[in-house]
């Protein structure tokens, strides 16, 4: 399995935050907004933290008791093998589910903002390859080529902000919470499932050089992705307004089309594609890699490798048949991915850690 591949903790908090920010960039402003109006960034910001720092806790808590194991290799040891290997089951077809909404969403973003008369399933498909490549060679090329990735997509969001200052309008975020907090948690509920996906830490805190730092490696990710999706989701609204936000599709693709700096810069949305690819092969790789070892360990084979392009197939099919169109995805994550991935990324967590320091209180098996 690769166990003797480590990581750094910066490594790791480069790669949850890029994994979590890239989509939640394309989708978390609009949908935010449709609940919270223009306190949607208060939703994102603070709301939203603070259930990340809760999952980010209860992950640390549980990785401790098995350091050197994923979630599929000791839930079995906590509840039985029985009940552990089917929630490893679970996990499983979760990362398998996630991946195949985030090709799909990659697939939509192009078809639908640059290239209509192009087929979805190209677009698909060349993720994926470029995906099962990465996973193929395994978890440091997936962080060394993330920790390339990971200053230009910071420099190109910041660049495009930074340029946006001049059309910033405060008077959007006023009266500020004139509904009540009721509206802002109801808008912290998607990004909060979206900060979640630190879930994959269940499966990657073996290869991290120091496990013991898990809890600050997950705190630190989990305010960096709120900086990030608190600062895009702030900008929209400060530019466009709360109600031309919400209905919009790809706030941040319409951000950088606005900006204009004289005659001569114009139109950055190339600048937001490039990067966008690049950072979204890097999602697809980690929930990619995530799936195939979940795969590989319920199976008890050594090597995953030649699960790589099988689980593969299944992702580029499985994306392919899920939505009829963009519209039905956005209506799924801003309804159903709610539950659905709180159950995975706190649910079976916190009633795993429960179980556990039962059994091991003390640090001893009960």
């Amino acid at each position: 399995m690769k166990k003797d591949e480590k990581v750094s903790s910066t490594q790791m908090i480069f790669l949850l935050v890029t994994t979590i920010t890239v989509t939640g960039f394309l989708f978390v402003p609009s949908i935010t907004a449709q609940y919270a109006s223009r306190d949607g960034w208060i939703s994102v910001g603070l709301a939203a933290t603070l259930f990340g720092i809760l999952v980010a806790l209860v992950y640390t808590r549980l990785g401790l008791y098995f350091p050197e194991k994923s979630v599929v290799e000791y839930a079995p040891e906590i509840i039985g093998k029985f009940g552990g290997r089917l929630i490893g089951l679970l996990y499983i077809f979760f990362f398998i589910h996630i991946n195949a909404i985030i090709v799909r969403e990659f697939g939509d973003f192009l078809v639908t903002a640059f290239l209509p008369e192009t087929p979805l399933p190209v677009f698909n498909t060349v993720v994926v390859l470029l995906a099962a490549f990465v996973v193929s060679n395994g978890m440091e090329v997936l962080c060394r080529m993330n920790q390339f990735l990971f200053p230009l997509f910071v420099a190109a969001f910041v660049f495009i902000v930074f340029l946006l200052t001049e059309d910033v309008n405060f008077g959007n975020f006023l009266p500020l919470m004139e509904n009540g907090i009721k509206p802002v948690i109801r808008g912290s509920l998607v990004p909060g499932a979206w900060r979640g996906e630190i879930v994959l830490i269940l499966m990657f805190l073996p290869f991290m050089n120091q496990p013991r730092e898990a809890g600050k490696t997950l705190v630190g990710a989990v305010l960096l992705i709120g900086f990030f999706l608190t600062l895009t989701t702030a900008t929209s609204i400060a530019v466009f307004g709360p109600l031309l936000t919400q209905n919009m599709v790809f706030p941040i693709l319409e951000l950088a089309r606005y900006v204009s700096l004289g005659r001569f810069l114009e139109r950055l949305e190339a600048v937001v594609i490039i990067v966008w690819v690049a950072g979204v092969t890097v999602k697809v790789a980690a929930f990619y890699l995530a799936a195939v070892l979940g795969t590989a360990q319920w199976l008890n084979i050594k090597d995953y490798r030649p699960l790589v392009y099988p689980v593969g197939l299944i992702i580029l099919v499985y994306s392919m048949a899920l939505f009829e169109n963009s519209r039905e995805l956005v209506d799924f994550l801003a309804t159903v991915f709610v539950p659905y991935a709180y159950l995975f990324e706190l649910g079976i967590p916190m009633g795993l850690l429960a179980v556990a320091l039962v059994r091991y209180r003390g640090g001893r098996k009960q």
